[in-house]
């Protein structure tokens, strides 16, 4: 702010412009002779008013007068000039504003020509703080009079709008585009004014639901008339009296979309909602919503196609399975659960691995958690345990699109059984052809090329059957007639059988071994038909017979063994006869010691005759002649040793000393009271060869005498035993109870492993 010049100063005469604010006070010490004003003092009378008045106001004003225009301007109009402040005062118009002269120079000649100018939010770009704006500004331009009349000057009253005009501009922006919101909504929306709810505003979407329609302006029921009695008007007035909004949800309405059209059906969303004033009064009601024709449209042709797919799935042979990410089952069809055996609310929206536990750890839990990961389809064969039964299924599981997988599975277990039954009986056949003692070889019709033969053949015939072209270039029909002539290859069972289609006869033949040996055989050869009963292959059987010619030779020998073996039993059986008999108080006593005598020969037998005689097991020799007193006293009898087979001749010799120590103990040792134990051990040795020790020891029986005499059984034992086995045998009578060892050679027929002797 400039300060008051001096009183009693030149300036006294300015009294004009006193006061006026900073403008005032710049105007009182603004140097004036460079101006085209001049000194204020020289100023005409209309300029001095005009000024004061200036000054003085509260609006933006300007003065431009005289010949160049000069520039005075009060406070309130410093702002415009932004950065011309103050340097603009008392300089000519056209200088102070060069940068908008062009376009403000016709309305300044109008104005100067005695035209008052009236101008609202004129666009005026300027340069006023260093870089080009736009401004707009409402103002008037009026002509001023000298004193002379003429016109001397303009004056300006003016008033910036720019903010304004720019705030306009927003808001017209802001409801322009509100307005484009409204009318390009996806939802439909109209604005409904007054009780008989007349359409105010309509957006397209609005248009698109009724149809293109004249209706803005119109109640409802006369835009709408098809409306009518579909409960919409009345769910308006009860909105409009009550003021509660209403929300409508997937609600049918008809509309006659097109002229003389049929009304059609759809489907909408939507809310209406009141509309109030500043004074809480309903005014109108705002319905907003979506056409969801489509939608449901779509929706119930998906149930339908659900509702399809259901139907297929539960007519499906197949059982169907569709699993979330977690395993978790979403849906199960009528087979799987028949195949399960549990209703579904038991399975569906459980996991897999609760539903079926036994199924976790297994590859079925690998391939489903493969399909799952790596998305691709996996097929495993599995067997589920259903705990009353199990159930193999065959299942195909595949990744499907939102992250789970599907499975479809059938019950194969019929399948696996008939291929289990099958291979079984492929293996038996396998393992008859394999082991049967009867070679078989089979040709194909009609030149008799050899298709298999089974390994007994390769064993009868001592090389290998190989496939050939025919029987008469086939190395394994190298037969002779008993005489050594060979055999012409059409006399051959096999080609006879090929040829004429009969079954040959049981043939014996002389014939060449691969080793070159020659051998009886015996061959029968049948035809195999088709089912028009053409002969297309043949079947030969070949039995090896050389061992039953060598054996008829052997037969009298045999005889003459089987005579010394029945001369050598009768003759035990008269020493037990002749023993028992003239050791024996009585008939009776004497027909009961010779029964358990020869039922021991007999058990001792009975071994021998299951292994052919060839030799007998020591474990089962003891346990036979200890079987007659092992029932009652199972936890009294003790046998222990190893694995010794025995040859005949020892076999009937132990067996036969062990019934009479088991016989005396029964009467008088251990096993006649009941707290008394019998055990029986033996070891081999190999000092000199092998040799067997066996100890027959009883204890807890009552107490032992040595007696007055030796009976049949002592001497039976230490006599004949030893005899028999080429070794020793003691009997001690003991006061704990009667202990007999037996010392004897394992001679030839015997063995130390379990496996017959050689």
């Amino acid at each position: 702010m400039l300060a008051d010049p001096p009183a009693g100063a030149a300036w006294a005469t300015r009294d004009f412009l006193e006061g006026g604010g900073e403008m005032g006070a710049r105007m009182r010490a603004h140097d004036w002779s460079r101006s085209p004003l001049g000194q204020p003092e020289t100023w005409p009378q209309s300029l001095r008013t005009l000024v004061r008045l200036m000054l003085d106001a509260k609006q933006a004003m300007f003065v431009a007068w005289g010949p160049a225009l000069a520039f005075l301007y009060n406070d309130d109009y410093a702002p415009i000039f932004g950065a011309k402040h103050p340097q603009a005062l008392g300089r000519p118009f056209a200088e102070v504003w060069s940068d908008i002269w062009d376009q403000i120079k016709p309305l300044v000649d109008s104005t100067l020509s005695g035209e008052a100018i009236w101008q609202q939010d004129l666009l005026i770009p300027m340069e006023r703080n260093g870089f080009r704006e736009d401004a707009y500004f409402t103002f008037s331009y009026t002509p001023v009079h000298d004193e002379s009349g003429a016109i001397a000057g303009m004056f300006c009253a003016a008033t910036e709008t720019t903010d304004k005009v720019l705030a306009e501009r927003r808001v017209s922006t802001e409801r322009e585009r509100l307005r484009e919101l409204f009318h390009q909504a996806p939802g439909f929306m109209a604005m409904l004014l007054g009780p008989e709810h007349r359409f105010e505003m309509v957006n397209t979407s609005y248009y698109q639901l009724v149809g293109h329609r004249d209706i803005l302006g119109k109640p409802v029921l006369e835009a709408l008339p098809e409306m009518a009695g579909q409960g919409f008007k009345e769910l308006l007035d009860t909105v409009y009296a009550t003021g509660e909004t209403f929300v409508g949800s997937n609600l049918p309405v008809m509309l006659q979309r097109e002229p003389n059209s049929r009304p059609e059906r759809r489907f909408v969303n939507f809310v209406y909602q009141p509309i109030r004033d500043v004074n809480g009064q309903i005014f109108g009601i705002f319905a907003e919503g979506s056409d969801v024709t489509d939608a449901r449209r779509a929706e119930e042709a998906l149930r339908a196609s659900e509702a399809r797919a259901r139907g297929v799935l539960e007519g499906m042979t197949e059982g169907f399975m569709l699993l979330d990410r977690d395993f978790r089952v979403l849906q199960i069809n009528r087979e799987g659960l028949r195949i399960d055996g549990r209703p579904e609310g038991e399975i569906v929206g459980r996991s897999h691995w609760d539903v079926w536990p036994a199924s976790v750890g297994t590859p079925v839990e690998e391939a489903y958690r493969r399909a799952m990961t790596e998305r691709v389809p996996v097929t495993i064969e599995h067997c589920y345990d259903f705990g009353d039964r199990s159930v193999w299924l065959e299942l195909r599981i595949f990744p499907v699109e939102d992250g789970g997988v599907a499975a479809f599975f059938r019950d194969v277990t019929s399948r696996r059984e008939a291929a289990e039954a099958l291979r079984a009986s492929e293996a038996r056949l396998k393992a008859v052809l394999e082991n049967v003692p009867v070679g078989i070889i089979i040709t194909e019709a009609p030149d008799g090329r050899v298709a298999m033969g089974n390994p007994q053949a390769e064993r009868i015939f001592r090389h290998p059957i190989l496939p050939t072209p025919g029987f008469d270039a086939y190395p394994q029909w190298r037969l002779h007639f008993p005489d050594g002539q060979p055999v012409p290859p059409r006399h051959y069972p096999v080609a006879r059988a090929l040829v004429e289609g009969r079954a040959t006869g049981d043939e014996e033949y002389l014939y060449q071994r691969g080793d070159g040996t020659m051998a009886w055989m015996r061959l029968a050869a049948a035809p195999i038909r088709n089912a028009e009963g053409d002969t297309v292959a043949a079947v030969v059987a070949i039995v090896d017979i050389d061992q039953e010619k060598k054996a008829e030779e052997h037969q009298r020998l045999l005889i003459n063994e089987l005579n010394h073996r029945v001369k050598n039993t009768l003759a035990t059986v008269q020493s037990i006869a002749s023993q028992t008999l003239r050791n024996s108080g009585s008939i009776d006593e004497a027909r009961a010691a010779m029964e358990e005598r020869l039922f021991a020969l007999s058990r001792a037998h009975d071994v021998l005759t299951r292994e052919n005689w060839g030799s007998a097991d020591l474990r089962e020799i003891v346990g036979e002649a200890m079987a007659p007193y092992r029932h009652e006293r199972e936890s009294r009898l003790r046998m222990e040793g190893p694995a010794v087979r025995l040859p005949p001749r020892m076999a009937l010799a132990i067996a036969m000393a062990l019934q009479e120590l088991a016989t005396n103990a029964v009467k008088y040792g251990a096993l006649s009271n009941a707290t008394g134990e019998v055990s029986v051990r033996w070891t081999v040795s190999h000092r000199s060869g092998p040799c067997l020790h066996l100890v027959w020891s009883e204890t807890g029986g009552p107490p032992v005498e040595v007696p007055s005499r030796r009976g049949f059984g002592t001497r039976l034992i230490e006599r004949s035993l030893a005899h028999d086995l080429d070794g020793r045998a003691e009997i001690r009578f003991t006061r704990e109870g009667v202990v007999c060892t037996v010392d004897a050679p394992l001679v030839a027929g015997a063995s130390l492993d379990g496996a017959p002797g050689a």
